[in-house]
């Protein structure tokens, strides 16, 4: 074998090695966000479970929180009334009050706390302050609010692309209700008035899912309306699957496809340097005759 020739097997080597890794990286960044996804639904399904041992909610405390929710509703009119305090809901703010599903984003078991600090949304959506707790009910409007764009999990990024007609399910201190989507809004935080997408109207019974958009900018609020319908109704609305084009989705495909292409271009130098070492050795053979 001639120096050059052993330099070119090294090379090649040193080539499928680099190459080698690339598609290892690949692989595991697309798992990455596949298997955390996993992990967090196990973890969500096992809140669910505690959450749903803790039910049902007693009487007074069922009653604190219609009177709370009839408190936002008078002082979002500027009429005085007596103030409930939080704590006498539930005490413990780190326990999730309930959960939320949207089939047709396919969001399962997302956790709901109550309020909307930085602990709350580090780890699912929280409840907006200034509306009512999502029980339902005459006069209410509850504002449940959730991040886009991190880095380590899906919250309310895809609910961006709900359409009017979806349906999403909402498990609230022991009660389940259905919202059917009717409207979307995007508000601007600065505006004075902001707050007044959040109002409650009159003998209505509407949940408001709330996000940053756009994506990575977070410069406004998109804000996903949804009126109050039967269980039964809304179980015989067909879902239609919104994701196919969700910044996830598209994130694995391109890594899929740029996989294949390093995958192709990897047996193609393979197999070329197999013919040009074959015609090295056929050289070889005619040297030494």
């Amino acid at each position: 074998m001639t120096e050059s020739t052993s330099k070119k097997k090294r090379k090649r080597r040193m080539v499928y090695t680099l190459f080698s890794s690339v598609i290892l990286l690949g692989i595991l960044l697309l798992l990455a966000p596949v298997i955390y996804d996993m992990v967090d639904l196990a973890h969500r399904k096992d809140m669910v479970t505690k959450y749903e041992k803790q039910l049902p909610y007693d009487d007074a405390q069922f009653s604190l929180i219609k009177k709370y929710n009839q408190m936002i509703y008078h002082q979002q009119k500027e009429e005085p009334i007596e103030k409930i305090d939080i704590t006498e809901i539930q005490r413990d703010l780190k326990t999730p009050i309930g959960y939320i599903n949207i089939p047709s984003i396919k969001l399962k078991n997302m956790l709901i706390y109550f309020g909307d600090s930085d602990w709350v949304l580090d780890r699912g959506i929280g409840t907006l302050p200034w509306t009512t707790l999502p029980i339902g009910g005459k006069d209410t409007l509850s504002g449940i609010t959730g991040h886009s764009g991190m880095a380590n999990q899906i919250l309310f990024d895809n609910i961006r692309y709900l359409k009017n007609g979806d349906v999403f399910y909402v498990n609230a201190f022991g009660k389940r209700t259905a919202y059917q989507v009717y409207k979307q809004k995007i508000v601007d935080p600065d505006d004075r008035n902001a707050a007044k997408a959040f109002y409650i109207q009159k003998d209505k019974d509407i949940a408001a899912l709330m996000t940053c958009t756009p994506l990575f900018v977070n410069s406004h609020r998109l804000i996903v309306y949804g009126k109050r319908i039967p269980i039964k109704a809304a179980k015989e609305v067909k879902t239609a699957h919104r994701t196919v084009w969700s910044l996830d989705t598209i994130w694995i495909a391109v890594m899929l496809l740029f996989l294949l292409i390093l995958l192709l271009w990897l047996i193609y130098r393979y197999f070329r340097d197999k013919r040009k070492e074959k015609e090295n050795q056929t050289e070889d053979v005619i040297d030494h005759e």
